[in-house]
Order: C-alpha cells, then sequence, then structure tokens
C-alpha cells in the first residue's frame, strides 16, 4: 500500500537514471525499469483517488486497481457521473459486482467499457486517448486506459464537473516487491507506457484550432500570473486565442490569486518529478499551466463566487433573485424550474439556518438543488393527475427517498395523489420532500399491517382446525389480527360458528390460506360479523 511522504523528501523511492555514474549499463537499465513501474504506480494512485472524490466511493487497494477496474463498473459509474443524462446506473451490468464476484468476468463486462467510452465521446473529449475495449478487458493495454482517465480528469476540470486531478509523483512510497511485481507485469505484457507529463499539451493542441497562435497566449497567461499584475492577467485570459470562457473582470483578482497559487504548485511538483524522469519525456507544459487547467481554476473562482452569491439572495428572501441565481452557469449546479421558485426559497432558506456558519456549500447546494427540482418535477405530475409519471418520478435515485419499495410504487402514488389534492384545497402550491417521505413511510405501515392480518388470519385458520377452543381464542386476540371485542367467555362459541361458517363456506367464498391482503380484510369483516351473531349485545 501507498503512503504519502514526509514533506522533506525531495524525490521518490527511486531517483534518476544517471543519478549514480557508478552504475553499469546493466544496473542503469534496471534503474530505469524500476523508475517507470514506479512512476505508473504513482499514477495509478493518482487516478485512484480522483475517481474515489468523483464517485464517492472506495475502489481497490493501487496495486489491485488495474484488476479491479476490468469488469467496467467503476468506469461505468464513472461514466455516469459526468454524463448522468446517457448512462443510469440499471444500464451498468453487474453494478454490484455480484456476478463478477462469484465467477469473474463475462463478455457482458464489455458493455460497462463501451458506455464509458460513448460518454467520453458526448462530451467531446478527444479520441486519441481512448483505450480499446480489449486493452481492458483482456488487459491487452491497462496503462493506456490509466492514461486516458488522466486526461478526462483534466478534461472534466476544464468543464468544471471535476476536481482536479492529484500529482502524487515522488509524494508516495512503494514496497521495493511492489514495485518490482509492478516491472514484471508491465514487460510481460510488453507495454510502452504513454506520456502522462504530456497530456495537458496533447489536449490543448487537439482542442485547438490554431495551435501556434493557442500556444502563445496560454504563455502570455503564464507569463502575466508570475509578474503578479491583475490587470496584465486578466487581459490575458480575456484574449480570444487563448479559447477561455466565462471570464469575469470583476473576479480578476481571485483569478490571480488562484492561478499564482496552482503555477507555483505545479512549478514543485515539476521540480519532484525531474529527478525521475528522462529529458525526452519532460514537456513544455512541466512548469506552466496549459489551457484546460487555467480554464478550470477559473471555473473554480467562478463556481465560488456564484455560491457566495446564491447564499446571499437566499438570506434575502426573493425566490425570483434565487432562482435566477441558481440559473448562472457559474454556478455549475443541476437544472431548477422556475415553476417552483418558491420551492427553492424556502428549502434553501431553512437549510441555510441549519447550518452552523448560515451558509451552504456548493456540494450542499448540489445535492439540495438535485432533490427539490426531482420534488419540483413529481409535484408537477400530482398535479396533473399523471400516475404513471408520478410512478416514474418516485422511482428517480435522485429523489433519495427511505425504504421506498418498488412493489407498492402505485400505492404510494395514489396516496400522494390524495394529499396532494387535501393540500391544494387548503393552499399549499407543493408537496414538501418530507411530507413525501411521511406519505411513503404511513403507506409503507398500512402494508405491513395488512400482511400481518395476512400472518394472522392463517394462525386463526389453523387453530379453528385444530378445533380447541383456548388456541382459537390466542389467535383472534393477536394484536395483528385487529379484531376488537374479543370476549374470553366466549371462546366455546367462536370456534363452533368459525368451524361451521369454514366447513360450509356460506359466508366467504374463498380460500383462508390467501395471501391477499385484500381477501384477507374481507374474511376479518366476516368473522366480526360472526363473532357478533356468536356473542350478540
Amino acid at each position: 500500500m501507498p503512503h504519502e511522504e514526509q514533506p522533506s523528501r525531495q524525490r521518490p523511492r527511486y531517483g534518476s537514471i544517471v543519478d549514480d555514474e557508478r552504475l553499469s549499463a546493466e544496473e542503469m537499465d534496471e534503474r530505469r525499469r524500476q523508475n517507470i513501474a514506479y512512476e505508473y504506480l504513482c499514477h495509478l494512485e493518482e487516478a485512484k483517488r480522483w475517481m474515489e472524490v468523483c464517485l464517492v466511493e472506495e475502489l481497490p487497494p493501487t496495486t489491485e486497481l488495474e484488476e479491479g477496474l476490468r469488469n467496467g463498473v467503476y468506469l461505468a459509474k464513472l461514466a455516469k457521473f459526468f454524463a448522468p443524462k446517457m448512462v443510469s446506473e440499471k444500464k451498468i451490468y453487474d453494478v454490484e459486482q455480484t456476478r463478477y464476484k462469484k465467477s469473474g468476468l463475462h463478455f457482458r463486462h464489455t458493455d460497462n467499457t463501451v458506455q464509458w467510452l460513448r460518454a467520453m465521446e458526448s462530451i467531446g473529449l478527444p479520441k486519441i486517448f481512448y483505450p480499446e475495449t480489449t486493452d481492458v478487458y483482456d488487459r491487452k493495454n491497462i496503462p493506456r486506459m490509466i492514461y486516458c482517465i488522466h486526461a478526462l480528469s483534466l478534461y472534466l476540470f476544464k468543464l468544471g464537473i471535476a476536481p482536479q486531478i492529484p500529482d502524487l509523483l515522488g509524494k508516495v512510497d512503494f514496497t521495493e516487491e511492489e514495485i518490482s511485481n509492478m516491472r514484471k507485469e508491465l514487460e510481460k505484457y510488453g507495454i510502452q507506457m504513454p506520456s502522462f507529463s504530456k497530456i495537458g499539451g496533447i489536449l490543448a493542441n487537439e482542442l485547438s484550432v490554431d495551435e501556434a497562435a493557442l500556444h502563445a497566449a496560454v504563455i502570455a497567461v503564464n507569463e502575466a500570473i508570475e509578474k503578479g499584475i491583475t490587470e496584465q492577467t486578466i487581459i490575458t485570459l480575456r484574449n480570444p486565442n487563448a479559447v477561455l470562457t466565462l471570464v469575469d473582470d470583476n473576479l480578476a483578482q481571485e483569478y490571480q490569486k488562484e492561478l499564482w497559487e496552482a503555477k507555483k504548485r505545479k512549478e514543485e511538483n515539476a521540480r519532484l518529478k525531474n529527478n525521475c524522469i528522462s529529458e525526452e519525456e519532460r514537456d513544455a507544459y512541466e512548469e506552466l499551466l496549459t489551457q484546460a487547467e487555467i480554464q478550470g481554476h477559473i471555473n473554480k473562482v467562478n463556481r465560488l463566487a456564484a455560491v457566495d452569491h446564491i447564499n446571499a439572495v437566499i438570506r434575502e428572501g426573493d425566490p425570483e433573485y434565487t432562482l435566477l441565481a441558481l440559473q448562472k452557469p457559474e454556478a455549475q449546479l443541476p437544472t431548477v424550474y422556475p415553476f417552483a421558485g418558491a420551492m427553492y426559497q424556502n428549502e434553501l432558506f431553512n437549510l441555510q439556518k441549519q447550518n452552523a456558519m448560515n451558509y451552504l456549500a456548493h456540494e450542499e447546494l448540489l445535492i439540495a438543488v438535485e432533490m427539490l427540482s426531482a420534488v419540483a418535477l413529481l409535484n408537477q405530475a400530482l398535479e396533473s393527475n399523471d400516475l404513471v409519471s408520478v410512478q416514474n418520478q418516485l422511482r428517480s435515485p435522485t429523489m433519495g427517498f427511505n425504504n421506498l419499495d418498488e412493489t407498492y410504487v402505485e400505492r404510494y402514488a395514489n396516496a400522494l395523489l390524495s394529499i396532494k389534492l387535501e393540500a391544494l384545497s387548503q393552499g399549499q402550491d407543493s408537496l414538501s420532500w418530507n411530507e413525501i417521505q411521511n406519505c411513503i413511510d404511513m403507506v409503507n405501515i398500512e402494508i405491513q399491517e395488512e400482511n400481518d392480518r395476512v400472518v394472522a388470519v392463517g394462525y386463526i385458520n389453523e387453530a379453528i382446525d385444530e378445533g380447541d377452543p383456548l388456541k382459537t381464542l390466542d389467535s383472534l386476540l393477536l394484536p395483528t389480527a385487529r379484531i376488537r371485542d374479543v370476549d374470553p367467555d366466549s371462546a366455546q362459541h367462536y370456534q363452533d360458528v368459525l368451524y361451521q361458517a369454514k366447513t360450509q363456506k356460506f359466508v366467504v367464498k374463498m380460500e383462508f390460506h390467501s395471501t391477499s391482503p385484500g381477501h384477507s380484510e374481507a374474511l376479518l369483516v366476516s368473522m366480526l360479523c360472526l363473532l357478533s351473531v356468536a356473542h350478540p349485545s
């Protein structure tokens, strides 16, 4: 397992192949291969940590990550993260990996990798980075897949969809055995390691119409950042050749600070890398911020400013302004619906008050808005009396309801329609998430009581068949049977009347062992009638 190096450590476990002039040619080659294995393990660890942040899920250990990604489940989940309209959890084969753990890889696991590739294509990641499906499933070139994940991370950071991938080269340590094992694996498959350090430059070139103009513009941005003159930095950011979007002059000072800190971090990481990367591997962007990185940091500053603004307007209490703030692209929030403006304002205001800082961070807003938008659509379906749409909305994973059983989704929908009508009659426009959850809980309790009654009726039938009045009395007294006014002194009367009723089947023409809640209800009504006859008031 890797662990973080102390800050004082200046290079990774294996240094440059020229750091000891006494090494023989064979020893130098051995050191080079060990270096490659170490660097690749670092890139695996980087990919692992980045994916864990995106998926909010723990991935296999670094040394087992390659094998753990072959079934494509984590890749498909990643696709769902950045392209949710294209990939849903239901489309992921073996999403819980139950089959994989039991029987290993199945050819249908390749569907997951295909979904990942198509999702990347849908957001515009250049295909030059893509692995083949067989590279993943057949393990023909796993490093190519890890290389693609790194390129994807930078691209998503540029788009403001995901955080920046960490740079861990020279900062984590692996045992000699782990490095040697990885080296043997790489040699076994004869894989040529892709150049991870050149991803930024390649991505910039692939996305640019005029590579030379873009490169010159990005160099100018880096130079302005280095000089620390905010006015000059904002001018370079606005250069059309830099192809940067959503640049706000009012945030110039924040851009300068964020970009300067990012550039210094990159320069420090470059110094650590220089001990273990050959001259041929070094790239012009080793110490410079790439266009994608610059755009990513601009998006980050914009997002923070947008979140500040959203919190301010929520406090002011005007639904119209809150709605406008939530709709700004810089906020990077899910779709909001104008017809539910009052609900967004009220619910977010309540959430804000519950926070100790009276402030909702971006992640909190993201979760809340996604859920509130789903609630808005559910309310819209309820107002339209559209039972099918109501059921579909209830099934939406973004709703986040507890204890929702899809078997009973129609019952939930019918109950909600009744509650919605009552709320509208009292001047309430929308049902809140809590009210909907309470309705689901209420229906679940009703269903549980019905199921308990079915079991109780079974016990009553068994007792009647045995002919023991005391057992029949005990079964009639079961709380789950919910039979009222049972008189212990009339045990024999109950036994006689119920036995006669069951024998002649003159009360209900049905099987007493039916598991239908409706049948059990009819039986209980009949029993109450019989008991009334057996024990008249």
